[in-house]
Protein backbone atom coordinates (compact mmCIF):
# COMPACT_ATOMS: atom_id res chain seq x y z
CA UNK A 1 0.00 0.00 0.00
CA UNK A 2 3.16 2.66 0.74
CA UNK A 3 4.80 1.41 -2.18
CA UNK A 4 1.46 2.20 -4.47
CA UNK A 5 1.37 5.60 -2.90
CA UNK A 6 5.01 6.48 -3.17
CA UNK A 7 4.71 5.60 -6.87
CA UNK A 8 1.05 7.60 -7.25
CA UNK A 9 3.43 10.55 -5.50
CA UNK A 10 6.03 9.75 -8.25
CA UNK A 11 3.70 10.29 -11.16
CA UNK A 12 1.87 13.36 -9.87
CA UNK A 13 5.01 15.25 -9.32
CA UNK A 14 6.53 13.99 -12.62
CA UNK A 15 3.51 15.23 -14.52
CA UNK A 16 3.33 18.40 -12.96
CA UNK A 17 7.27 19.02 -13.80
CA UNK A 18 6.33 18.62 -16.90
CA UNK A 19 3.47 20.71 -17.31
CA UNK A 20 6.08 23.49 -15.96
CA UNK A 21 8.36 22.71 -18.32
CA UNK A 22 8.78 25.19 -20.92
CA UNK A 23 9.75 24.54 -24.95
CA UNK A 24 12.88 26.45 -25.48
CA UNK A 25 12.14 28.46 -28.69
CA UNK A 26 15.48 30.10 -30.98
CA UNK A 27 13.62 31.53 -33.64
CA UNK A 28 10.21 33.15 -34.11
CA UNK A 29 9.53 34.47 -37.58
CA UNK A 30 6.37 35.72 -39.12
CA UNK A 31 5.54 36.49 -42.68
CA UNK A 32 2.94 38.18 -43.62
CA UNK A 33 2.65 39.79 -47.45
CA UNK A 34 0.96 43.15 -46.52
CA UNK A 35 1.44 44.20 -50.23
CA UNK A 36 -1.75 41.92 -51.04
CA UNK A 37 -3.74 44.16 -48.62
CA UNK A 38 -5.30 46.80 -50.96
CA UNK A 39 -7.79 48.81 -48.93
CA UNK A 40 -5.70 51.03 -47.58
CA UNK A 41 -7.40 51.66 -44.24
CA UNK A 42 -6.50 47.67 -43.48
CA UNK A 43 -2.96 48.45 -45.03
CA UNK A 44 -2.39 51.52 -42.25
CA UNK A 45 -3.67 49.37 -39.01
CA UNK A 46 -1.80 46.04 -40.38
CA UNK A 47 2.01 47.52 -41.70
CA UNK A 48 3.51 46.43 -38.15
CA UNK A 49 1.61 42.91 -37.78
CA UNK A 50 4.77 40.72 -38.48
CA UNK A 51 6.69 42.71 -35.84
CA UNK A 52 4.11 43.15 -33.32
CA UNK A 53 3.05 39.58 -33.97
CA UNK A 54 6.32 38.37 -33.59
CA UNK A 55 6.63 40.56 -30.10
CA UNK A 56 3.38 39.13 -28.51
CA UNK A 57 4.52 35.50 -28.98
CA UNK A 58 8.15 36.06 -27.61
CA UNK A 59 6.92 38.38 -24.81
CA UNK A 60 4.19 35.38 -23.60
CA UNK A 61 7.30 33.11 -23.58
CA UNK A 62 9.43 33.22 -20.09
CA UNK A 63 12.54 35.11 -20.50
CA UNK A 64 15.19 31.53 -20.09
CA UNK A 65 12.89 29.75 -22.95
CA UNK A 66 14.33 32.14 -25.19
CA UNK A 67 18.00 30.40 -26.73
CA UNK A 68 20.58 30.73 -29.30
CA UNK A 69 21.05 27.27 -29.97
CA UNK A 70 19.23 23.84 -29.50
CA UNK A 71 14.98 25.73 -29.34
CA UNK A 72 12.17 25.36 -31.58
CA UNK A 73 11.53 27.48 -34.34
CA UNK A 74 8.28 29.15 -34.63
CA UNK A 75 7.43 30.28 -38.27
CA UNK A 76 4.05 31.47 -38.73
CA UNK A 77 2.72 32.53 -42.26
CA UNK A 78 -0.04 34.96 -42.09
CA UNK A 79 -2.98 34.18 -44.85
CA UNK A 80 -2.86 38.37 -45.94
CA UNK A 81 -5.03 37.59 -48.49
CA UNK A 82 -7.97 36.38 -45.97
CA UNK A 83 -7.06 40.04 -43.56
CA UNK A 84 -7.76 41.67 -46.44
CA UNK A 85 -10.93 40.62 -48.09
CA UNK A 86 -12.08 40.04 -44.40
CA UNK A 87 -11.10 43.67 -43.95
CA UNK A 88 -12.67 44.80 -47.47
CA UNK A 89 -16.17 43.09 -46.87
CA UNK A 90 -16.55 43.29 -42.70
CA UNK A 91 -19.88 44.83 -42.16
CA UNK A 92 -19.30 44.48 -38.44
CA UNK A 93 -16.05 43.59 -35.96
CA UNK A 94 -17.75 39.85 -35.40
CA UNK A 95 -17.17 39.13 -38.95
CA UNK A 96 -12.97 39.62 -38.50
CA UNK A 97 -10.18 37.19 -38.26
CA UNK A 98 -6.51 36.79 -38.06
CA UNK A 99 -5.64 33.38 -39.97
CA UNK A 100 -2.18 31.83 -40.66
CA UNK A 101 -0.39 28.72 -40.75
CA UNK A 102 1.92 28.11 -37.72
CA UNK A 103 5.15 25.70 -38.25
CA UNK A 104 7.26 24.67 -35.02
CA UNK A 105 10.23 22.92 -36.16
CA UNK A 106 13.05 21.41 -34.59
CA UNK A 107 16.37 21.09 -36.31
CA UNK A 108 18.27 18.87 -34.38
CA UNK A 109 15.37 16.36 -34.04
CA UNK A 110 13.99 16.22 -37.43
CA UNK A 111 11.26 14.08 -35.91
CA UNK A 112 9.46 16.93 -33.91
CA UNK A 113 7.14 19.25 -35.59
CA UNK A 114 4.18 20.54 -35.48
CA UNK A 115 1.79 22.35 -38.74
CA UNK A 116 -1.49 23.59 -38.30
CA UNK A 117 -3.68 26.24 -39.07
CA UNK A 118 -4.43 28.76 -36.97
CA UNK A 119 -7.59 31.29 -37.27
CA UNK A 120 -8.53 33.55 -34.15
CA UNK A 121 -11.86 35.57 -34.73
CA UNK A 122 -12.50 38.67 -32.73
CA UNK A 123 -15.31 37.15 -30.44
CA UNK A 124 -12.56 35.34 -29.28
CA UNK A 125 -10.06 38.04 -29.24
CA UNK A 126 -12.60 40.15 -26.76
CA UNK A 127 -10.56 38.55 -23.50
CA UNK A 128 -8.24 40.99 -24.97
CA UNK A 129 -9.56 44.07 -24.96
CA UNK A 130 -8.54 46.20 -22.23
CA UNK A 131 -11.02 46.38 -18.81
CA UNK A 132 -13.05 49.56 -19.37
CA UNK A 133 -13.05 49.37 -23.17
CA UNK A 134 -16.67 49.32 -24.57
CA UNK A 135 -17.08 46.88 -27.43
CA UNK A 136 -19.82 48.01 -28.69
CA UNK A 137 -18.32 51.08 -29.91
CA UNK A 138 -15.07 49.71 -31.20
CA UNK A 139 -14.59 50.01 -35.05
CA UNK A 140 -12.34 47.52 -37.17
CA UNK A 141 -9.65 51.15 -37.30
CA UNK A 142 -9.12 50.71 -33.61
CA UNK A 143 -6.17 50.24 -31.82
CA UNK A 144 -7.39 47.89 -29.25
CA UNK A 145 -8.88 45.50 -31.86
CA UNK A 146 -5.85 45.49 -34.02
CA UNK A 147 -4.09 44.49 -30.46
CA UNK A 148 -6.97 42.14 -29.44
CA UNK A 149 -6.61 40.32 -32.63
CA UNK A 150 -2.41 39.95 -32.18
CA UNK A 151 -3.29 38.90 -28.06
CA UNK A 152 -4.99 35.99 -29.22
CA UNK A 153 -3.33 34.65 -31.75
CA UNK A 154 0.04 34.46 -29.76
CA UNK A 155 -1.56 33.18 -27.12
CA UNK A 156 -2.85 30.35 -28.81
CA UNK A 157 0.59 29.81 -30.55
CA UNK A 158 2.35 29.61 -27.29
CA UNK A 159 -0.21 27.54 -25.96
CA UNK A 160 -0.24 24.86 -28.49
CA UNK A 161 3.80 24.67 -27.65
CA UNK A 162 4.79 21.01 -26.97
Amino acid sequence: MFRNILLAGASVIALAGSAWAVTPVEEIKVDADLTAIKNPEAAKIFVNLPDDLTGAIASRLPPDSLVKDNGVKILVKVDTVELASTWANLADLSQSRLQGIVNVTEERNTGKSDHYDLSVSYPNATAFVPQGADVSVLTKDAGVYYTALISAFADHVVSNLK
